[in-house]
């Protein structure tokens, strides 16, 4: 008891405490401590999660009457393989022409399907440095895990290792992101295929939770718009952030999916997903084509948002789409913008380690298609404000 307090002491020192509070949530808002803010940190990047007339139509549909179970009872291994199950698997099949399986979200994919190709013998890893922590805790879910971290989005420092480990190993399995959660940058992806071309025992690990839904033709994504899918080997979907269900699943060929439902410990030991929500997903998916305006209006908005933010000339500006982070780099610099934000209407968490580097505290700016682009103009003229605050409390 005394280390555990030792150590929630110490976090509070540093200024890297979490608490959780009450929220409630309408459209783009959220309330906290008595207060509607503007919401800058939901993922849900369509707005369909807070879509009232979308929501609607799915309870109106037979999609939603013939799965109105709002639990599985089970594993799918079991009883909880409801039919919904394949028929919403056999639709993502058709979009990504891989063999799919669901999991119950992102982070029981990663651990799930990484675990096991990680107890594979005589295979190594290797994992852009930004890459999400439910990777790197698949990765270190065996003692003698081979692997190794490449400057992010360094295709040089990837080459490195790859020319000096390929040798070594049967397999090289290369992770990284589509979107990434806090850069906001996207995967050089045609610089990673060339390499695996090269390189002939490499196989690529691509996660789209941030870009499935929200970018490319149709909303499939970065390895879809750039019309290299069959180049990538495992490609993981969630549906908890611009599709707005829950869910995920990995898209792979048909061994390494059979692979999986034998092995992978988060699919065989987690009860399903009920129905309810896999109808939910399914309902979202063959609708995407409809959501161009929203994806439209999502990039406008992120573009103008960060030429705005960079005209500043105040701070690092990271992102390429609509994730967008103001690097402040100290946990206290970035509290004391949060707690001044939120004092002018915007919710926006401060994100510090581990989920960022040492000394590279953020505020993460996740747009949304609906977010107003007023509020966005008001936001600019606070963080001036705020930055000229904390100048003139960091003087004395």
């Amino acid at each position: 008891m005394q280390q555990i307090l030792n150590l929630l002491a110490s976090l509070n020192n540093q200024a890297n405490y979490r608490t959780l509070s009450p929220q409630q949530h309408k459209d783009v808002e959220i309330y906290l401590n008595q207060k509607w803010l503007l919401n800058l940190a939901s993922n849900d990047y369509l707005n369909l999660a807070s879509d009232k007339n979308l929501k609607e139509s799915f309870l109106d549909s037979e999609i939603f009457r013939k799965n109105c179970f709002f639990s599985a009872s089970s594993s799918r291994s079991l009883s909880g393989n409801f039919e919904i199950y394949a028929i919403f698997e056999e639709l993502l099949e058709s979009l990504f022409n891989k063999k799919a399986l669901l999991f119950n979200s992102g982070y029981h994919a990663n651990i799930g399907v990484i675990s096991r190709l990680n107890n594979l013998k005589n295979v190594l890893f290797l994992a852009d440095k930004s890459i999400h922590a439910s990777h790197i805790d698949g990765l270190k879910s065996f003692h003698k895990t081979h692997f190794k971290r490449f400057a992010h989005n360094d295709m040089q420092s990837l080459t490195h290792l790859l020319d000096k480990y390929h040798h070594h190993y049967e397999a090289i399995f290369i992770l990284s992101e589509g979107l990434f959660s806090i850069e906001g940058d996207f995967a050089k992806l045609h610089s990673l295929i060339a390499l695996k071309k090269h390189f002939k025992n490499v196989y690529l690990y691509l996660d789209e939770a941030h870009s499935i839904g929200s970018f490319g033709d149709n909303g499939l994504g970065l390895a879809q718009n750039l019309n290299c899918l069959e180049d990538i080997d495992f490609l993981i979907l969630t549906f908890g952030k611009a599709i707005g269900s829950v869910g995920a699943c990995v898209l792979c060929n048909q061994v390494f999916k059979e692979y999986f439902i034998n092995t992978a410990r988060s699919l065989i030991y987690s009860t399903a997903l009920p129905p309810l929500n896999i109808a939910m997903s399914y309902f979202i998916f063959s609708k995407l084509p409809y959501f161009e305006e929203n994806r439209k209006r999502l990039k406008a908005l992120s573009l103008n948002f960060k030429s705005s933010l960079e005209q500043l000339e105040l701070f690092e500006i990271l992102g390429d789409y609509n994730i967008l982070s103001i690097i402040l780099k100290e946990n206290q610099k970035a509290l004391f913008f949060q707690q001044k934000l939120q004092e002018y209407g915007f919710f926006l968490p401060a994100i510090k380690p581990p989920t960022t580097a040492k000394n590279r505290a953020c505020l993460r700016i996740s747009l949304c298609a609906n977010t107003p682009q007023e509020k966005l103009e008001i936001f600019i003229k606070n963080l001036i404000k705020i930055n000229n605050e904390y100048l003139s409390e960091y003087k004395k």
